[in-house]
């Protein structure tokens, strides 16, 4: 016996199916108690919409990319992870993602891939730089929809941001570093790269805190690790080797050698890092990491396809669709 029908529903909120379909493809030109009294026959109905059928019938198959970093391990890995989970997902729904990896930091590789496309909208992680604006630029000119992941490019034209408030996550490690500093000294702060705008937003927010309200604490210069263990921890070995660090901030990945380093000093410096990574997860639970800033990694993915099907649709998605909650992780919340 088959289910709930599109005219069952029209019938029960008394209105015509083409006001049902406005409803349900939020295609607008419906007053607010018109959409209450579709949203109410929906539920009285247990009507369930089969977004697979209903993209059959436009004959709509949506062409998605995720032009993202390389990598298997860290937020990479995780972010490649959710992906993976979500390609198998939306295949019911007709939305083909394709996912086009890159090398970290490298804008050339990062320009090629933005340069063979072949899609109906982008999610781009790259590097802030004129080349890449001016790639996106030329994708947006051809009709593609770009929204930029993870780390913003305003610059570029793009339509959309999806990823935190990257100057509070900032903020936020500053205020935390500043409180549980004990005895004020140097600060030692890592990003993956400068040219990274999440990196340098970070970086940012974290500086902004720490003078106005640690003063007491002396920042280094940053440094720059680019994702890569080995780097990271001679960067911190180095560091210390004539001083005594108060507090390091670490923004990109290679955490395995900060672990590696971290380890090594007595006393422990006070050390705050971003993403929940399996490393992250367990030097939190050893006492070697203090607190993990993390960015729900899945829903950034979501929203992403979320807003990428509504501006393929010319549909303007709220404001405030693509802004992901940051996630605080100390020794005694994590699991």
């Amino acid at each position: 016996m088959s289910g709930p029908t599109v005219r069952d529903v029209a019938e029960a909120a008394q209105v015509s199916l083409a006001t049902v379909d406005r409803v349900l493809n939020n295609r607008g030109g419906v007053s607010a108690k018109v959409v209450d009294r579709v949203k109410a026959a929906v539920a009285q109905t247990g009507y369930v919409r089969n977004l697979a059928a209903a993209n059959l019938s436009r004959r709509r198959v949506y062409r998605f990319c995720f032009v993202v970093p390389s990598g298997d391990t860290g937020f990479v890995a995780l972010l490649h992870e959710a992906l993976a989970r979500e390609q198998q997902r939306l295949m019911e729904e007709q939305v083909l993602v394709q996912v086009v990896p890159t090398k970290a930091f490298d804008v050339e590789d990062q320009v090629a891939a933005l340069r063979n496309l072949d899609c109906d909208a982008v999610a781009v992680m790259a590097s802030e730089a004129p080349e890449i604006n001016e790639e996106i630029a030329s994708l947006h000119a051809s009709g593609v929809r770009v929204i930029s992941l993870v780390a913003d490019l305003p610059s570029s034209g793009r339509d959309a941001y999806v990823g935190p408030d990257n100057v509070m996550a900032g903020r936020t490690a500053g205020e935390f570093m500043g409180r549980f500093i004990r005895d004020p000294g140097d600060v030692l702060m890592i990003a993956g790269s400068l040219a990274a705008r999440d990196h340098s937003e970070r970086l940012l927010g974290f500086r902004m805190v720490m003078q106005e309200r640690f003063g007491g604490c002396t920042l280094l210069p940053a440094a720059q690790g680019g994702d890569n263990a080995l780097r990271v921890e001679q960067i911190v070995l180095e560091a210390a080797r004539d001083r005594r660090l108060a507090g390091i901030y670490a923004i990109g990945a290679g955490n395995r050698g900060l672990v590696r380093a971290v380890r090594t000093l007595d006393p422990k410096p006070i050390t705050i890092v971003h993403e929940l990574t399996p490393t992250s997860r367990e030097a939190l639970r050893s006492g070697t990491f203090d607190l993990v800033i993390d960015q729900d990694i899945l829903s950034g993915v979501i929203a992403a396809v979320k807003i990428m099907r509504d501006l393929t649709e010319a549909t303007t998605p709220p404001a405030d669709a693509g802004r992901i909650k940051l996630n605080i992780y100390s020794r005694e919340n994590i699991q």
